[in-house]
């Protein structure tokens, strides 16, 4: 690369990085992170992953392919285990790789991988592609000096993003507040019928809390009720999203998810819950089990009121004849959702 080239790539680099830099919206900057990568790489395929230490998996934030893109389905969340590289994520370098298996599907066999280091950790991973071609020595030397201008707007942005958490998140549990399930649910059904993609919704009430309020007082209690919020959130997907509806009652909703996914994900929540008793370090320890109930757009509502009261008749119906089990909205639930009528 001669000295004229090299001064025009920097000059290029600065420009992208003074455009994300003027970012602090997550998903803006991540768009930015993509389009400089297409560019700077003179790539036909780029996909930007976070990082989630809980799960220990990558999400897809950000990608060359359109939101309503089909393909997307199958790489929202991946393994990228055998891409990192030793010793500390500092020291990791950009390196040519076999496409992990869930990209092969879309004709990658190599990708260029390049660690997302920040704060002493692992926060993403950087995947470009070029069709039929190997990425070049010279474009990963523009990659490697792109990344590292980007960085201080990509980690800003995730800080304003913890933010944006602290407010919308439920003061008590781990879970979301119930304002931002109004809006987040209706925004979810308008994706689903947008995209013509299924969702799902899964209304879940506790059998027995209240006994743990009576034999050892509310802050037992609140306690469990923690418990519980983190037995939930460790058993759904990082796409879902766990929100405290009032009280003991918590609604988990579950995008691009049918019916039948959703009564998979219920079991294994209500497993999550009744296999161990509760507060074992501070009582006897108490077996807690909940109630649930699911509905599904568009099978069985097409508004969010809608799947709200039929997930909640349907998890009533399981109350009343048992408990600790799983009920699937029926035409009865579905004939009250439609009387509500009209898009929320």
């Amino acid at each position: 690369m001669s000295d004229a080239d090299r001064v025009k790539d920097d000059l290029q680099i600065a420009r992208t990085a003074l455009a994300v830099t003027r970012q602090i919206d997550l998903n803006a900057v991540c768009e930015g992170v993509v389009r400089g990568a297409l560019e700077c790489g003179r790539a036909t395929a780029v996909f930007l992953y976070l990082y989630d230490g809980e799960q220990d998996t990558f999400h897809l934030r950000a990608s060359h392919l359109p939101a309503d893109d089909p393909r997307r389905k199958g790489i929202l969340i991946l393994d990228l285990a055998e891409l990192r590289g030793s010793g500390t994520p500092a020291t990791w370098t950009p390196a040519i790789t076999p496409a992990p298996a869930a990209l092969r599907t879309l004709a990658i066999d190599q990708t260029l991988a390049v660690p997302l280091p920040g704060a002493g950790a692992l926060i993403g991973m950087l995947l470009l592609a070029r069709e039929r071609q190997v990425i070049g020595v010279d474009d990963m030397d523009r990659v490697g000096r792109l990344v590292p201008e980007l960085m201080p707007a990509l980690v800003n942005a995730m800080v304003v993003e913890r933010y944006k958490e602290l407010i919308i998140k439920d003061d008590q549990t781990d879970s979301y507040n119930r304002r931002y399930f109004d809006r987040f649910l209706s925004e979810e059904v308008y994706r689903a019928h947008r995209y013509a993609t299924s969702l799902s919704l899964i209304f879940l009430d506790m059998d027995n809390l209240k006994e743990i309020n009576n034999r050892y007082g509310h802050s037992m209690g609140s306690k469990a009720l923690r418990e519980v919020s983190r037995r939930l959130v460790g058993s759904i997907r990082g796409s879902d999203k766990l929100f405290r509806y009032g009280g003991d009652e918590f609604c988990v909703v579950l995008p691009e998810t049918d019916p039948r996914g959703a009564r998979e994900l219920a079991e294994r929540l209500r497993m999550a819950l009744g296999s161990k008793p509760f507060l074992v370090h501070d009582t006897p320890g108490m077996a807690l089990t909940a109630s649930f109930g699911i509905a599904s757009y568009p099978e069985h509502s097409r508004t969010s009121l809608g799947l709200i009261k039929c997930a909640d008749r349907a998890m009533q119906r399981i109350k009343l004849s048992g408990k600790n089990s799983i009920g699937m909205s029926g035409p009865e639930e579905e004939t009250a959702a439609q009387a509500l009528g009209g898009n929320r």
